[in-house]
């Protein structure tokens, strides 16, 4: 009999994956809020405090999570 190598998932890959889309999500609503949304509205939008505080802090957590995704698997 043939036995299939069993497969581990690492939940917590799957949880940084998961907060990867959510800062992901968080920077293409704000770009997308800035730009086009007010090119279509014909009302001009503009940052808050915690706007840009959220904006720099998702970008920020992004990037972190994505090079650790990359010297993990890629190194």
């Amino acid at each position: 009999m043939k036995r299939t190598k069993k497969i581990k998932i690492k939940w917590g890959n799957i949880g940084l994956l998961a907060l990867l889309l959510l800062c992901a999500s968080v920077v293409i609503h704000d770009l997308f809020m800035l730009t086009i949304y007010s090119w279509i509205s014909g009302n001009m939008y503009g940052w808050t405090w915690f706007g840009f505080l959220t904006f720099i802090l998702a970008f920020a957590v992004g990037g972190e999570i994505i090079e650790y995704f990359y010297e993990e698997y890629f190194k």
